[in-house]
């Protein structure tokens, strides 16, 4: 396990102090209908405070050294975190749709595109959910990785991640489908493509409403006909030419991983990597919320956002 440290030229977010720190309260307050029980509200305070500190690292250990610093905590938190991302039987789906309501809903964008694309997340080791040798395509090459499958709104608003599901290779599920180790719901079981997933995000953000008709991503996922298909068939627009749309959601996905820690999980199970993604997804919602003034500017192009 990577050791961790506090990163002395930090460009993270401002201390969380004054109001600042009665607007975070009653941002985590808002989500208490997504967790059964008080102890894992508090986690999931714990948790997203630490990943919003200035550390190099945002593994459970740093996130927890963190949250210890700037605010009561239970003894042991390390292990409650640990026990809080990885096991404890929480919805991440729920929770990524709570963000949604309390983060991207009260900032509505008519102009706005839905981009899919790629989530890369480096390994060493071949021990975790759905890594293997594979094609990176944000690096050109092969790597050991974990591949995820994202949608993000992309507009004048500026840039909300709304879903994220991990990509199974089909040749990795054949040798590791009834591990418990990694404890895959009995859905995830089967062999999907990236399109098939990314159609089944879609269909779920579909499900709450207000939604944009375009939808843009990877050449990948346009490479055959069942995506742009299933696009149609939902009464979506496919667009393969926003290139600026999606190199800005790309751009932001990569401060997601340098500032909130997106790839910096260290644990092996399908629950855990959606736990901990849904737990950035939440502090960057935070932070959408402070007006955006922790923020790197967003730019979808040098001169408009408008897509015609």
């Amino acid at each position: 396990m990577e050791g961790t440290s506090v990163r002395q030229d930090a460009t993270g977010t401002p201390p969380i102090t004054g109001d600042r720190l009665a607007r975070f309260e009653g941002y985590v307050s808002a989500f208490r209908p997504v967790f059964h029980r008080s102890d894992q509200l508090l986690r999931f305070r714990a948790y997203v405070r630490g990943l919003l500190e200035r550390t190099e690292r945002k593994n459970v250990e740093a996130i927890a050294t963190a949250a210890g610093r700037v605010m009561m905590v239970e003894s042991n938190l390390a292990q409650a975190l640990q026990h809080f991302v990885s096991h404890s039987p929480w919805d991440a789906r729920r929770l990524l749709g709570a963000v949604r309501r309390f983060a991207v809903a009260p900032r509505p964008d008519p102009g706005a595109v839905w981009v899919v694309h790629d989530g890369v997340f480096t390994k060493k080791g071949r021990h975790s959910v759905g890594v293997q040798r594979q094609y990176a395509r944000s690096l050109g090459k092969k790597i050991n990785c974990q591949v995820g499958v994202f949608v993000a709104r992309v507009g004048p608003a500026g840039y909300f991640p709304l879903a994220a599901r991990l990509y199974l290779p089909a040749s990795w599920l054949r040798e590791h489908a009834d591990s418990d180790e990694r404890a895959l719901p009995s859905d995830e079981r089967g062999p999907a493509t990236k399109a098939a997933i990314a159609l089944r995000l879609i269909d779920e953000l579909r499900n709450e409403g207000d939604v944009p008709s375009i939808v843009t991503g990877e050449a990948e996922y346009f490479s055959g006909t069942d995506f742009r298909d299933g696009l149609t068939t939902r009464g979506l627009v496919a667009r393969e030419d926003l290139t600026a749309h999606l190199v800005g959601a790309q751009r932001r996905f990569e401060w997601l991983k340098n500032e909130l820690g997106l790839d910096h999980f260290e644990g092996r199970a399908w629950h855990g990597w959606h736990h901990h993604v849904s737990l950035v997804f939440a502090a960057y919602g935070f932070l959408c919320g402070e007006d955006g003034t922790d923020l790197p500017p967003f730019r979808t192009s040098g001169t408009s956002h408008a897509v015609s």
